[in-house]
């Protein structure tokens, strides 16, 4: 079906115009800035509205899908920024590699609006939206991200589970702030760090730029995987999230455009070439063989591709890809907070009473380590660095702002850097300047108290220098390490 994301002010009312908590309309630091795109029509405009929830927003950016618009599917929702398509569409995510990765899962997914003149990316369990608008002048696209708080933020305890996973984080905003890529550049939400890495001007990311596209929802056949091929696909994603959500909204999507949703859609509007591909049929195919007397292979076997990838990251190469299994989630934890939340839709529990849904994946910490959660649990002090502070502290990033100060290369640090360095990895997890920030890879307890030992040492051994000072000039920028599938795990 094609979905008509229209502006549905006169038919739902503005929200702006609800009695709900008041917001700042004051002009952001962007509008000082040049720029001219639909988010700074909005929020730097003379009277500026208020947003006060994800409906406000979407309704401003033209990107509310309004379920009595909805046709039968006769072709896929389709559009593309480099074209300027009046036609909009949304795609969902059951794992992620953006900075809230960690709270995305089957029943939490990553929604992506992308309409005429901006794309919006929302899942619940953080209180931000991130935005990308084409510049009318200039061609590039300007990355934003819009903040939020609750009026749990002000209690003792905080926000519960039931204030981020369930429709309350949708709603009731206060303190609203939007930022452009250039205002968060030296904070741990920089965009540029992986939409910029290596290049003139941010691109939007894609990873899985062909079928089965692993970690989207898809609404049929369109997975174009094999039945035979014991792997679950994005239909069995999309039943899986349906099993806890039902018919309810997410993110003011209805649940009949959710149910029309797949990977291609995605596919046809970034641009490319793009800096690290999953090879999702690839990967696939690798870790279900195919034998003309044995058919598939009854157990998964480790791709070659994939694991050739995580090695270069490993090595400070490129970033970590996704990770291989379409359904990443422990499938009893899973089945556990599905059961919960289903509960909470009947009615039979508050949503003051609904768990951590982030905790929805497996405990195993090299499991964890391949979903990008934390550094590998035998990994040596040299190669935590690598996993867990390559990915901003190298010299392809902005060396202008602070956070270039401390970088990977210890050589070029001096002993009141590495002392500084030690202090912020003993940090609490909680601590504004722990490092790395909550939203990155962490140190399991062994692999900290090793690096804080490590950095405290006077000498270091040569090779270990010279790995590091190549993964920092490298700085995981590397777009194509490696032809596909030739690499081994």
């Amino acid at each position: 079906m094609v979905l008509l994301l229209v502006f549905a002010c006169a038919s739902y009312g503005c929200q702006a115009e609800r009695d709900s908590p008041v917001t700042s309309v004051e002009q952001p630091a962007l509008c000082a800035r040049t720029g001219s795109d639909s988010v700074r029509d909005i929020f730097c405009a003379v009277d500026p509205p208020r947003i006060r929830s994800l409906l406000d927003l979407q309704l401003q950016l033209g990107l509310f899908i309004d379920e009595s618009e909805l046709s039968p599917i006769d072709q896929p929702p389709v559009v593309s920024l480099l074209e300027d398509s009046p036609e909009q569409a949304l795609v969902m995510l059951n794992s992620s590699t953006a900075l809230s990765g960690r709270t995305v899962s089957t029943i939490n997914p990553r929604a992506i609006l992308i309409g005429e003149t901006a794309t919006l990316a929302f899942n619940r369990g953080v209180q931000q939206v991130e935005l990308l608008s084409r510049d009318r002048n200039e061609r590039n696209l300007n990355f934003y991200l819009l903040r939020f708080e609750q009026a749990c933020n002000t209690k003792p305890q905080g926000c519960s589970p039931g204030d981020l996973y369930t429709p309350r984080v949708e709603s009731d905003w206060t303190n609203v702030r939007v930022d452009e890529d250039e205002d968060i550049k030296n904070t741990p939400s920089d965009c540029r760090q992986c939409h910029q890495r290596g290049r003139e001007h941010a691109i939007m990311l894609m990873r899985e730029l062909d079928g089965p596209w692993t970690h989207f929802f898809s609404c049929g056949d369109e997975a174009g995987q094999s039945e035979d091929i014991p792997e679950a696909n994005g239909v069995d994603v999309l039943r899986a999230y349906f099993l806890a959500k039902g018919d309810e909204p997410y993110g003011n999507i209805p649940s009949a455009a959710i149910r029309t949703t797949f990977g291609f859609t995605l596919q046809i509007t970034v641009n490319l070439p793009q800096p690290l591909e999953f090879d999702s049929n690839a990967i696939l195919n690798e870790r279900w063989p195919w034998h003309p007397e044995r058919g598939y292979a009854t157990e998964p076997l480790p791709s070659k591709t994939w694991y050739g990838q995580y090695a270069a990251f490993k090595r400070g190469e490129n970033l970590a890809p996704p990770y291989f299994d379409s359904f990443p989630s422990d499938a009893g934890k899973l089945a556990h907070l599905t059961d919960v939340y289903s509960a909470f839709r009947a009615g039979e529990i508050h949503a003051d009473e609904l768990p951590d849904l982030a905790d929805i994946y497996s405990d195993d910490q090299q499991t964890r380590a391949e979903l990008g959660f934390q550094t590998e649990p035998d990994a040596t002090p040299v190669e935590v660095l690598i996993q867990a502070c390559g990915s901003c502290h190298n010299d392809v990033l902005d060396q202008t702002i602070s956070r270039a100060a401390f970088n990977i290369d210890l050589a070029r640090m001096d002993r009141a850097m590495l002392d500084r360095a030690i202090a912020r990895i003993g940090l609490p997890l909680e601590a504004t300047h722990h490092m790395p920030p909550r939203e990155f890879r962490q140190l399991d307890p062994a692999g900290q108290q090793a690096l804080i030992e490590y950095l405290g040492g006077e000498t270091r051994a040569a090779e270990d220098d010279a790995m590091l000072q190549r993964a920092a000039q490298l700085g995981m920028a590397v777009e194509s390490p490696t032809p596909r599938g030739s690499l081994e795990p």
